[in-house]
């Protein structure tokens, strides 16, 4: 996830900067450096973050950041549907392919460069592991958390974004979210086709795309490929 590396677009800056109280949604937070960055952007104020991730050992990674009390942590994926679903997490690379997708798993060319690299540098090779986890959707998780809007929401899970997309519909239907930094990711010969699936659902809930970038670490000896995105809602692009 390169927001930060590339510099989030003016109109979303200014967004952040505008809004005296943001609420933010870090989905697929991982070791926080997003939420990092924009605490640093947004200074001291009356803001919360919520943050997202499935990955067991994420908690620790957060101990600095969750001691603030702005910072709510959620050991729970969002997706398109409540109840339970199977999670891949890469016990040898866990910050790339651990998701709920199997994108990167069944991706036998990124595995078997991954695990020469691995080798070459002495590290672990264990590959995937699999376990149960909680889903729930955007909608319900607003609802239950009586959560009036989105300021900014992030997501980066590794190839489940359009079904996490499918489980707000209705917050992004009635305009609760301001703007959208999201990454997809998918098989290069279908890629084309994700895209435009995903930003036509953003499209036709009233967001406008302002910045692309493809980048070309995932596409490294791989089958898949990914970019960033960043969209703002209409009704605030001004």
């Amino acid at each position: 996830m390169s927001f930060i590396e590339h510099g989030l677009e003016s109109e979303i800056t200014k967004l952040l900067k505008k809004e005296k109280k943001l609420t933010i949604f870090d989905v697929g937070c991982y070791r926080g450096v997003f939420t990092k960055k924009i605490l640093e952007l947004v200074g001291k104020k009356k803001n919360k973050f919520y943050l997202f991730d499935i990955n067991k050992n994420v908690k620790k990674y957060l101990t600095k950041l969750l001691k603030l009390k702005n910072v709510h942590y959620n050991e729970i994926a969002l997706h398109n549907k409540n109840g339970k679903a199977i999670y891949h997490y890469n016990g040898s690379f866990e910050c790339s392919g651990s998701s709920l997708s199997t994108l990167l798993k069944d991706d036998s060319t990124w595995v078997l460069s991954r695990k020469i690299i691995l080798k070459m540098l002495f590290l672990s090779t264990e590959g995937f592991k699999k376990y149960t986890v909680p889903i729930i959707t955007l909608d319900s998780f607003v609802k239950q958390n009586k959560i009036k809007s989105i300021d900014l929401l992030k997501v980066d899970i590794e190839g489940s974004e359009h079904l996490m997309l499918q489980g707000a519909n209705k917050t992004l239907k009635k305009n609760k979210i301001k703007a959208i930094l999201i990454e997809i990711a998918d098989k290069k010969n279908i890629y084309k086709k994700k895209e435009r699936k995903v930003l036509n659902l953003l499209k036709k809930n009233n967001f406008t795309l302002l910045k692309k970038n493809i980048y070309f670490s995932p596409s490294f000896f791989s089958n898949h490929m990914a970019g960033d995105y960043q969209l703002i809602n209409n009704n605030y692009f001004k």
